[in-house]
């Protein structure tokens, strides 16, 4: 599980209230409970209250699962703004797409191919092709909740705290 502490809101309900707002727009976000915090230390402290957290539900196999159906599939962490095209070699993408396992080589080129598209493709290209790869409703409905959240943290300001999942079935 993880806590949070949320040290720069006040009110301490802000991630728990955007993650509602990703889940009622039809977008995968992780479920969100509170927890107050004590902490033992022996001989030091007993019961010392920490503060209120938000315990965040982690994203792994058990989320997969009940928000895609399977637990298969590519799960990715990128530490990056876009999907960004660095050549045909999987070993240049790794480090910076962060997948939660290695991927088959199918589930690699497929990756390769759409940071290809996004990169390259004219518009013509670009407009017949996206469809095969993104969930486009899907993306569209989680960029709408970005900008309405005015989320920061999220892909279109900095460049981490967001996942990519190439689903096994549909392959986008």
């Amino acid at each position: 599980f993880n806590l949070h502490a949320g040290v720069m809101d006040p009110t301490k309900v802000h991630e728990a209230l955007a993650y509602a707002v990703f889940r009622a727009a039809g977008v995968a976000a992780p479920r969100t409970a509170f927890a107050e915090v004590a902490l033992t230390v022996p001989g030091k402290y007993e019961q010392e209250y920490v503060g209120l957290f938000t315990l965040t539900e982690q994203v792994d196999k058990q989320f997969l699962k009940e928000r895609f159906g399977t637990d298969k599939g590519l799960l990715m962490k990128p530490e990056l703004r876009g999907p960004d095209y660095l050549g045909e070699s999987w070993e240049r993408y790794q480090g910076r797409y962060q997948p939660h396992r290695e991927p088959t080589p199918a589930e690699a080129r497929r990756v390769i191919e759409f940071a290809r598209l996004v990169n390259t493709a004219n518009a013509e290209q670009f407009r017949n092709q996206i469809h095969s790869f993104l969930d486009v409703d899907g993306f569209l409905r989680f960029l709408a909740v970005n900008a309405l959240l005015v989320n920061l943290d999220s892909p279109l300001a900095m460049p981490q705290n967001y996942y990519l999942y190439l689903h096994p079935q549909t392959s986008r």
